[in-house]
């Protein structure tokens, strides 16, 4: 039991001196500045896409004036 826990001690303390403070804030610093990028990049994405449906809305709703001044609704009533 005794060996157990010298063991299970000796590992913590291996697994808490590998990493040293520097490494971690490092990779901190790293993954902070990914998710930065990675935000900025779907900023501009959504943006791009917001103006591409934007203009195909517009193109939808030209076309829709098109058709109503090229063809215009019949009546049901007047085949009666």
């Amino acid at each position: 039991m005794r060996t157990l826990i010298v063991l299970f001690i000796a590992a913590i303390s291996l697994g808490l001196s590998a990493c040293s403070r520097e490494e971690t804030d490092e990779a901190a610093r790293k993954a902070g500045r990914t998710a930065h990028d990675i935000a900025e990049k779907t900023k501009k994405a959504a943006k791009e896409a917001s103006r591409d449906i934007k203009e195909a809305a517009h193109e939808a709703r030209e076309g829709w004036k098109e058709g109503e001044r090229k063809e215009p609704p019949k009546d049901k009533d007047k085949d009666k």
